[in-house]
């Protein structure tokens, strides 16, 4: 990828060189390199967060690339599935996505597109299209449309935060509320 990139770039170069003499800087910083190409890219990779030596998410991925700049942040560009783990290493909480991206600075993941959260100890679902995960203050939290569905009934709000255990929730705005029949 890197070198198709790098090649790309060169025949440009060498195509604007012979079709324009002059050096005016706007026309320069237009075909200029961004200075975010990833510093490493890996494919089927899995991240892990961890805390006091504990691993507490696992992240899998089938792309990641990783960004050394001086804000330094890691793109999952092909979607994500993250495993918020308990103290014994059992899976509590789900959460996939279409996209997702971390910010190492700010200790923060953004999680977008046909975003899922699941519980499995409570058997609960919510979807929403961003949820971000502020790793410092261990909340997670949108302000977009939010469906969040248990085994009783349905819930529909224009924003949501929980733990990052996906516990103590709360839904804002909350806009309508479907009873589900169990069958008998």
């Amino acid at each position: 990828m890197i070198i198709k990139t790098l090649l790309f770039t060169f025949v440009i170069a060498i195509l604007l060189s012979f079709t324009s003499c002059r050096n005016d800087l706007k026309d320069i910083s237009r075909i200029q390199i961004p200075d975010t190409i990833a510093g490493q890219f890996i494919t089927n990779g899995e991240l892990y967060y961890s805390e006091l030596g504990r691993t507490k998410v696992r992240i899998q991925s089938p792309v990641i690339n990783n960004y050394e700049t001086s804000e330094g942040f890691t793109e999952l560009p092909e979607g994500f599935n993250a495993e918020f783990l308990d103290e014994n290493m059992e899976v509590e909480s789900t959460i996939t996505a279409e996209y997702g991206i971390v910010f190492k600075k700010e200790n923060l993941m953004r999680a977008r597109r046909n975003v899922v959260v699941h519980s499995l100890k409570d058997n609960e679902q919510l979807n929403t299209e961003e949820l971000i995960w502020d790793m410092n203050t261990k909340k997670i939290y949108t302000n977009e449309f939010v469906k969040m569905t248990s085994t009783d009934k349905i819930l529909f709000g224009d924003g949501f935060e929980a733990d990052e255990n996906f516990e103590n929730r709360t839904i804002k705005k909350l806009r309508g509320e479907i009873m589900v029949k169990k069958d008998e």
